[in-house]
């Protein structure tokens, strides 16, 4: 084929290479046949719709003819730019003013929002804005890709008939319609998508005036923005001119042609005909795609499936016409190369198509690309080929935010926001970037001690001294480690020293340079400095390139607060996507439907098939209805599913592609997509049951990827039974502790013999233990005052109050908490002084309060010592002790108490006889007390735990709890007496602090052996 040959048609001309076609590799192909001579191919110019097309176009040219080799001039349309060819720099200037960065677009349209914000009375903050901001960028875009110049057609009458929440959103339309305009003269600059539609428009209209001399080919694109289809028509009449569009459907009947809806893969090229001029059968196919790829039974078959719907009604004839076409065959032959693979969730469906990429590389040279929408989806593949060493590229990168740079970022801002909190510290500490002028490694294990040991459980404090004294303070008397960690904390204060010093709003310049000298001083090592750290990769590119933005191009913006600008700097890296630009395998993609346009590979994965998601559920427009859109001039949203349409029909016509799907997402199910089904319901139609045979994958890789993680054999694991040494086992544990150990003693043996502790999350707020702590010490601080009188003061009440108070601030409860927790405590102080007269009235006195003591037994094992603390112990006038334990929470029952599973007031009891209490004189108890003190309803109750208080009873339980506790205790000197976990079923605790060690879902739920017993694989 010549060039002669290639423009022998009158134009407009027009070409289509069909879906199975490689299009890039056919049309470099085309080209060097058109034009041997590599000095007239490199004077060609080749429009293609995106950069991506570009650069795969040039290695198609590369892979044809290996070696140097002269290309031809190739220019993405979505990125024209008038200094370049086929423009001359300057040329275009008058037409088209510069186009205002997308950054500094942001911010003054941010800027605007907020002014519309305080003319209402209204702030949504500088973050807030911004978000907004990107919505009202897109609706800007969206006017002007698609021409629209005017929006008087958004009349009063429109806007009224809107409900109430679009009609606060349509008040921001005064900024597109006004003030965004007057801007952008101010500025003399115009919107991206407008200076783009100006340049193709004026391009399309000097070459209609003025025809290049040198061929020029419109390739790839269907025309579906307005400039870029008149661009495309005066492409095709030029008198070297052409265009190729990809799979049109030149074949297709009559009644389906004429039902083509906005939904339809071909209704931007069939309205792009129009506009040029052309019928159908005036598209002719690219010189050498002629034979035996224009009507391929994949293609047809696919162009059935998305017929419009109106066309459907005749399918079964379709079917049979198919048949008597191409032959009874022809569904087989168009499946052939086309699976289905229908997951049970995200995760079986990532797996199975790991292992096809992962296959695809088994052959030398092959290429295998991914296609989806589902970045979660993608993310969950990219994991999975991890297991293979296999790193792939995915085209939409990462969130600035997720990457080590903005992370870091980010979390200085939360440093600077929240000083003295150890969350915000150690969120900061674990960062890979944090140094503090040190060497990384040896200060991330001080790190880590320090955290364990220093920043668990409450809040330090609310300031970078506060949590510096209290690191001193955990540090105890090492001196050393004093120096240690409180230099960390001060360091790290003197670093933060530049955000600290900003107080009040201040310009986004000043915030943005206080952040980076922060950052850079707390990301400095002793032999780097922190901007090399910081700015080093390609994240860290983009985190430099989105502070110098701030700092460049938000003049616009306000003074702000510290918050609105965390908040701003947030949402922005949230925003700005981080592409890999080495480092992933060559010949595996993943890659959205739009950057897979044109895309060419060996094996195709078609993948994330559910509605929803492929196609997207349209996105609601914030500030037009979709009336609005139609009234203004703008496209439905349906147009996107043609759109998005045509890509699957030209990827599902691949030598060798594979769709898939999750039946469920979440647990919930999930509907098959629209192309999806509609696709299996012709195969069934024509196929019947053979259809889910013709479409199953060569092998059954959801079973591979199944045992990918399954064992051959199962092993039945029994519940933990550790058997330590005696003299290992501990030799003395307080009353509540022998609770535990009847009820769990596997936790026994996890905090006292392998000395486990629980770690505090950090920060902790006060909750119910706190409270707990406060009631106990307010309580205790009341009843000393009150002495051994026999009536309370008159401000008994207010003293408890106070006391009361004091406790929980102590404890931890901000201001805020207090509004909620005083109220509480009143009415247990109300109860408590009712409690507290009626028993002075008895003559009851309280003798020992938070009172210690200890007693030692004989056992096989050596002496045995019980420890407790006893919240209170009243003296009766007999001489007999009530013991007596406040509960914040629901105290045991009676018949926990006589069972033995509950001893905690039994033992103190047996203790107190035997004046184990300092305070308390040796005497037989009288009662066993736990006093209720919710502060609800009823906010205080107390609860017997013997039948008959005046006689013997708590003397009973108090000496069966003690011999019950020295058979217990030598039971276990037994060795071989093993430690189980939570043995007793009644008495499980579902969130016992040692059930993760002892692997409880694993065997507590389990079918049981072949012996009975339960275990799990």
């Amino acid at each position: 084929m010549s060039a002669d040959h290639l423009f022998s048609h009158p134009s407009p001309r027009v070409f289509t290479l069909p879906p199975a076609a490689p299009f890039l590799t056919e049309l470099a192909r085309g080209l060097q046949q058109a034009f041997p001579d590599p000095d007239a191919l490199s004077r060609v110019t080749v429009l293609i719709p995106t950069r991506r097309a570009g650069r795969e176009l040039a290695e198609a040219f590369t892979r044809l003819s290996p070696g140097a080799a002269l290309l031809p001039m190739i220019r993405p349309i979505g990125d024209v730019d008038a200094d370049e060819p086929p423009f001359e720099p300057g040329e275009l200037a008058d037409i088209a003013p510069e186009a205002v960065s997308p950054a500094r677009r942001r911010f003054e349209l941010a800027s605007l929002i907020l002014q519309k914000e305080q003319a209402v009375g209204r702030s949504m903050g500088a973050g807030g804005a911004l978000a907004l901001a990107d919505d009202l960028a897109r609706l800007l875009d969206d006017l002007a890709t698609e021409d629209v110049d005017d929006l008087g057609a958004l009349t009063q009458e429109i806007r009224a008939n809107l409900p109430a929440h679009m009609q606060e959103a349509a008040l921001f339309l005064d900024i597109v319609l006004e003030a965004w305009p007057a801007r952008l003269k101010e500025m003399q600059r115009v919107d991206p998508a407008r200076r783009r539609s100006l340049l193709l428009k004026a391009l399309a209209a000097r070459w209609r005036d003025n025809p290049p001399a040198d061929p020029v080919i419109a390739a790839g694109s269907t025309g579906s923005i307005p400039a870029a289809a008149e661009l495309l028509s005066a492409v095709a009449s030029l008198p070297q001119g052409c265009v190729v569009l990809p799979g049109f459907a030149r074949d297709m009947d009559e009644d389906a042609w004429a039902a083509i809806d906005d939904g339809h893969p071909q209704r931007a090229m069939k309205t792009l005909i129009e506009l040029i001029g052309l019928d159908r059968d005036q598209v002719r196919f690219w010189p050498g795609a002629e034979e035996g790829r224009q009507d391929a039974p994949r293609a047809r078959v696919i162009a059935e499936a998305l017929r419009p719907a109106e066309a459907t009604a005749d399918w079964l004839r379709r079917v049979e016409d198919l048949k008597e076409a191409w032959g009874e065959d022809v569904f087989e032959v168009a499946l052939d190369g086309l699976s289905v693979i229908d997951a049970p969730a995200p995760a079986e469906e990532a797996r199975a198509i790991a292992l096809m990429l992962r296959e695809t590389l088994e052959t030398p040279g092959a290429r295998g690309i991914l296609v989806t929408p589902d970045r979660n989806l993608s993310r969950r593949v990219i994991t999975e080929m991890a297991r293979f060493g296999v790193t792939v590229d995915d085209s939409a990168g990462q969130p600035l935010s997720d990457t080590p740079s903005g992370a870091f970022l980010i979390r200085v801002l939360q440093a600077a926001l929240d000083p003295g909190s150890a969350l915000a510290f150690s969120a900061l500490a674990t960062s890979p970037l944090f140094a503090l002028g040190e060497e990384r490694a040896p200060l991330r294990a001080v790190l880590g001690a320090m955290e364990r040991r220093a920043l668990r459980g409450r809040r330090p404090g609310y300031s970078w001294m506060a949590l510096a004294g209290h690191v001193r303070d955990a540090a105890g008397d090492d001196e050393d480690r004093r120096d240690r960690w409180g230099g960390i904390i001060d360091t790290l204060a003197q670093a933060l020293s530049p955000l600290s010093a900003l107080e009040g709003a201040h310009t986004m310049r000043a915030w943005t340079k206080a952040l980076v000298e922060s950052a850079e001083a707390l990301a400095r090592t002793d032999e780097m400095a922190g901007a090399d750290r910081l700015w080093a990769t390609d994240a860290g590119e983009n985190a430099a390139l989105l502070m110098r933005e701030f700092m460049e191009e938000a003049e616009a913006l306000p003074p702000l607060s510290l918050h609105d600008f965390a908040r701003a700097v947030l949402e922005t890296a949230r925003a700005r996507l981080v592409r890999p630009r080495y480092g992933a395998h060559p010949r595996l993609q993943i890659l959205g439907p739009l950057e897979a346009r044109l895309a060419e590979a060996d094996k195709v994965i078609l993948a994330g098939l559910n509605e929803g998601v492929w196609p997207a559920a349209p996105k609601s427009d914030p500030f037009l209805s979709r009336g609005m859109r139609m009234a203004a001039g703008l496209s439905a949203p349906e147009e996107r599913f043609g759109l998005a349409a045509h890509d699957f029909a030209q990827l599902a016509c691949a030598r060798d592609v594979t769709l898939t799907r999750s039946a469920k997402l979440d647990g919930a199910p999930t509907v098959a997509s629209r192309w999806l089904w509609r696709l299996k319901t012709l195969a069934r139609g024509a196929l019947g049951e053979a259809s889910e045979k013709a479409m199953a994958p060569q092998h059954d890789y959801l079973a591979l990827a199944d045992a990918l993680d399954a064992t051959t054999a199962h092993t039945f694991i029994k519940p933990p039974e550790p058997a330590p040494p005696v003299e290992a086992r501990p030799r003395q544990l307080s009353v509540t502790q022998i609770e535990t150990w009847v009820r769990d003693p596997y936790s026994i043996f996890a905090r006292k013999i392998l000395r486990l502790d629980k770690l505090d999350p950090l920060d902790r707020p006060p909750g119910p233990p706190e409270r707990g702590t406060a009631y106990h010490a307010a309580l205790e601080t009341w009843v000393r005052s009150l002495g051994d009188a026999d009536t309370l003061p008159r401000d008994a009440l207010e003293r408890l109050l106070k006391d009361g108070e004091s406790a929980l601030i102590q404890a931890g409860f901000s201001d805020n908490a207090l509004g909620v927790e005083m109220k509480r405590f009143e009415r247990v102080a109300q109860y408590m002084i009712v409690f507290e007269e009626e028993r002075r009235d008895y003559g009851f006195l309280p003798t020992a309060l938070e009172a210690l003591g200890d007693i030692t037994f004989e056992a096989p094992g050596g002496l045995f010592t019980l420890t407790a603390r006893a919240d209170r112990i009243d003296l009766r006038p007999s001489g007999a002790l009530d013991i007596i334990d406040y509960k914040t929470g629901q105290p045991p029952s009676a018949k926990e108490v006589a069972a033995g599973f509950a001893p905690q007031l039994p033992l103190e009891a047996a203790m107190a006889a035997r004046g184990a209490f300092e305070d308390a004189p040796s005497h037989e108890p009288g009662d066993l007390i736990y006093v209720r003190l919710s502060g609800g309803r009823v906010p205080g109750e107390p609860k017997s735990m013997v039948r008959n208080p005046d006689g013997d009873d708590a003397g009973i339980l108090a000496e069966q709890a003690l011999e019950r506790l020295v058979k217990w205790v030598a039971n276990f000197d037994d060795p071989r007496r093993t430690y189980p976990s939570q043995p007793r079923v009644k008495f499980v605790n579902k969130w016992g602090d040692y059930d993760h060690l002892a692997r409880r879902k694993e065997w507590a739920s389990a079918p049981g052996d072949e012996n009975g017993e339960g275990g799990a694989s």
